[in-house]
């Protein structure tokens, strides 16, 4: 079973789009206009650097004031849209008010909503399988780890010598192929085990802008990394409500990207948003 790619539909090489910068007054036009706007961001590689070990992983001092001003904006709507588990990914946020789609969004939870993918949820017993199955194999090649999300398993090889990671795949492909509810996706030195479930971050973008409901021509910003991102980017860019579109942090799709801009990686981040919270609304006078 060979990981499985995101769905074709990107449009631009990531080396000549724009600077995000060069977007933000069209952004703040249309939020000016409609009084809100939809702040979607995935956290690894995003808000926070890419790190050896998952458990720590931290948004820089910049980026955390940068957002936490941003959220105090008149009509924003923000949500951390993550391939870790939703509980891990509100630790490490420590973000009150927001929403946190995990698991590539099969688990949503904040303010006012309380989901989980009910098919993936039944595919738990197919993933202990495949730990039990992989575990033994894994250990065998010093750097290679199973990080166990709850509805998802993420196999890293971020540390494996660059000769052994081709037998990482293998392992992974062979324990997975027993499961016809599981597939394998690839992201950045990682391989994911998810249930195979038409759900996606395109589709937690979906959700989460039809729970927000915002007004015609408000502008929805997706800012992401990886390549779970790109379906994040393709589902805005389809989006008939408002100005949708994705930010790439770097430039990692050699092959294209959804993205409409970029910044170079998540240093950038923070400055991006504090350029946008300067585009904030007037507020309106008190009656």
């Amino acid at each position: 079973m060979k990981p499985e790619r995101p769905e074709s539909g990107r449009t631009d090489s990531s080396s000549s789009l724009p600077a995000a910068t060069s977007r933000v007054s069209t952004w703040g036009r249309a939020w000016r206009q409609t009084g809100r706007l939809v702040l979607l961001l995935d956290f690894d590689g995003t808000l926070a650097p890419i790190v050896d070990r998952p458990e720590l992983a931290a948004m820089p001092p910049e980026t955390r004031h940068a957002l936490e001003d941003i959220l105090t904006r008149s009509g924003v709507q923000a949500a951390i849209v993550s391939g870790r588990g939703m509980e891990d990914a509100r630790r490490l946020a420590r973000l009150d008010g927001m929403i946190f789609a995990g698991n590539h969004g099969m688990e949503i939870g904040g303010p006012g909503v309380q989901e989980i993918h009910a098919e993936a949820a039944s595919a738990r017993p197919a993933l202990d399988e495949v730990i039990q199955a992989a575990s033994p194999r894994l250990d065998e090649l010093s750097g290679a780890w199973i990080e166990d999300k709850g509805l998802t398993l993420s196999i890293h090889y971020r540390q494996v010598e660059r000769s052994e990671v081709q037998r990482v795949k293998e392992i992974v492909a062979s324990t997975v192929q027993a499961h016809s509810n599981l597939r394998i996706t690839e992201g950045k030195e990682v391989l994911e085990v998810r249930p195979r479930v038409d759900w996606d971050k395109g589709k937690a973008v979906e959700f989460l802008l039809d729970f927000f409901g915002p007004p015609n021509g408000t502008p929805a910003i997706y800012v992401g990394d990886d390549r779970t991102d790109e379906d994040a980017f393709i589902a805005l860019s389809r989006w008939s409500g408002g100005l949708g579109e994705g930010v790439l942090v770097g430039d990692r799709t050699p092959g294209g990207t959804a993205a409409k801009s970029r910044v170079d990686g998540p240093r950038e981040v923070a400055g991006l948003l504090w350029t946008l919270a300067n585009e904030e609304p007037e507020q309106p006078p008190s009656a």
